[in-house]
Order: C-alpha cells, then sequence, then structure tokens
C-alpha cells in the first residue's frame, strides 16, 4: 500500500507534467512517462530516460518510466519548471520523433564550432567527471546541452545566453521557439 508521501509526490509529479502540457501546448499530444523522485541524491534537477536505456546499477531508470517509452525524471522542484520540462523533451525526444525538431536540430549541430564543443567536453570532464568518449557525450549532453541553453532560457538571460551563439544559431533558435511556442 502506498504511504501518503509517496501519494503525494506522485501527485506532485502529475501536476508537473499537467503544468507544462497547459503552458506549452506542443507537449500536450506527446507521450512521456514521468516520474518525480525528490529522494535521489543527484546534482542534476531533471534527466531524461531514452527508449531502452536501462541505466547502470548505481543509477537505474526509475520503475515507473517503462523501458518502451521516453521519460522525464525530475529531482528537484526547479527542474520540474515547464521550461525544464519542454527543452528536455524536445532536445532528448522531439528531436529524434518530430520531422521540424529535426530538420532545425540538424541545422544547428552543423553550424557548431567543432574547437568550441572540445572546450564544452574538457569543462564536463573536468567539472563533472565526465568519463565517456567525446563522441557519445556529445550526441548524448553535448549538443543537447548546448541546443537548450538559450532555447529554453537556460543560460541565464536571452542577453548573456546570446553572446554564446552566432547569429546564424539564433536565427535556427528562434525558429525552434516559435514552432513550440516558447517565450
Amino acid at each position: 500500500m502506498a504511504t501518503d508521501k509517496s501519494k503525494d509526490t506522485e501527485m506532485m509529479g502529475t501536476m508537473m507534467l499537467d503544468t507544462a502540457r497547459k503552458e506549452y501546448p506542443y507537449l500536450a499530444d506527446k507521450e512521456m512517462s514521468f516520474a518525480y523522485s525528490p529522494n535521489v541524491k543527484t546534482k542534476n534537477q531533471l534527466e531524461s530516460w531514452p527508449v531502452n536505456e536501462e541505466g547502470d546499477p548505481k543509477y537505474p531508470r526509475p520503475a515507473n518510466i517503462p523501458l518502451d517509452k521516453f521519460g522525464i525524471q525530475v529531482f528537484k522542484p526547479q527542474g520540474g519548471t515547464p521550461i525544464n520540462i519542454l527543452g528536455d523533451y524536445v532536445s532528448h525526444h522531439g528531436i529524434k520523433t518530430d520531422p521540424k525538431l529535426q530538420e532545425y536540430y540538424k541545422q544547428f549541430e552543423g553550424s557548431l564550432d567543432p574547437a568550441k564543443m572540445q572546450e564544452r567536453y574538457a569543462y564536463h570532464q573536468k567539472h563533472y567527471g565526465e568519463k565517456r568518449p567525446y563522441e557519445q557525450w556529445s550526441q548524448m549532453t553535448g549538443v543537447p546541452e548546448i541546443f537548450r541553453g538559450y532555447t529554453f532560457n537556460q543560460f541565464g538571460t536571452p542577453q548573456q545566453a546570446a553572446k554564446m551563439y552566432s547569429p546564424e544559431q539564433l536565427k535556427i533558435l528562434d525558429q525552434v521557439r516559435s514552432y513550440l511556442g516558447s517565450k
């Protein structure tokens, strides 16, 4: 039998996802599993779970995110904001399933400076303990992160974030914002 605390946690997760779907109608018909796990000890605010990714023994996929479904796991309330949920969905799943987002993402990825991406990788190695090979990091973390930074207000103010991107990149990302109805 579920405890009142686990019911409250489940209800909080449902509210986070419902709020994101109301604020960003793009998400309204998107199928995804969702877990709110405030008791998991991690620096991350949220985590995306691709289809068929089990995790590892130290950090397994949550039981309530089925292996055959994309899912988002939120650890901290600030991770469960509507814009963060939209950003994680789009940058980890939508870019693989939505033809328009695939097009934008491919254009954006092609505009990235390989030297700057290598610098970001070195930063992740030094500050976050990144151990994956560059290509794996780039595909799963590096490009999605830089794609999200400006598009979903994750790199400070829009003015601060804009300094990290070329005019060509900002044009692409503004098209993504417009397509998604994000602010």
